[in-house]
């Protein structure tokens, strides 16, 4: 597994990677960016780490799922990697919910088991910041889909960068990156503004997604 986590307003990062045993790979990265100098932990040194910080590890077979080695075993036999919802719309989704007073700091944090039948040693975009993670004081932001196109575009970062330095707001940045960053990569993410406002987008058939606010609105979805 791999994750990483970004406290906007002072831009503190934490990411790990190449995890088989930690739970909640979010929480190392945490620990990661709270506990120690540095921003990014890999296989056995992030593994030694967790053991060290005490956080809750499993057996590897936690992780395994019936349908997952279906799927693992489909992709085998194609000689192929998978992705979900590859095919492509003409449209990206807008929307989410705004909370009814803006909050004081943005954050992101982002968790993967990467790439379906992935080559051993690929690391993908979520553990890398600016890529599949990014929080700064204006957005958060947290990527999902082909982490190679994802890690070219800087996909996490062009949202804040064209909110800062375009003037757009959140659903139209969203929208921007998604239309004119991927080319021909299928990608999606969720962005949560300064104020509050929620937006996601994507260019494949669908994405899973949902957010929740403090006041009990909830809201998910996947086409």
């Amino acid at each position: 597994m791999e994750a990483s986590i970004m406290d906007g307003p002072k831009r503190r990062c934490g990411a790990v990677s190449g995890l088989t045993t930690v739970k909640n790979p979010v929480s190392l990265a945490r620990l990661v960016m709270d506990k120690t100098p540095h921003s990014y932990l890999a296989f056995a040194g992030a593994e030694e780490f967790a053991r060290k910080q005490g956080v809750e590890l499993v057996d590897n077979q936690y992780f395994i799922t019936e349908d997952n080695v279906g799927m693992l075993k489909l992709a085998k036999e194609a000689n192929s990697i998978l992705f979900d919802y590859r095919v492509p719309t003409h449209g990206t989704c807008g929307g989410g919910a705004a909370l009814e007073s803006p909050i004081q700091s943005c954050a992101a944090a982002t968790s993967t088991g990467g790439l379906m039948n992935k080559m051993t040693g690929r690391i993908g975009d979520t553990p890398l910041i600016g890529s599949g993670t990014y929080a700064c004081e204006l957005v958060g932001v947290s990527c999902t889909g082909e982490g190679e196109a994802i890690i070219r575009s800087t996909l996490a970062r062009e949202v804040a960068a064209v909110m800062e330095y375009k003037g757009l707001n959140l659903h139209e940045a969203v929208d921007y990156v998604i239309k004119y960053r991927l080319d021909e990569g299928k990608a999606g993410l969720i962005a949560v503004s300064k104020n509050g406002e929620v937006a996601c987008g994507f260019n494949t058939t669908g994405m899973f997604r949902g957010c929740a606010t403090e006041d009990g609105f909830m809201e998910v979805g996947v086409w």
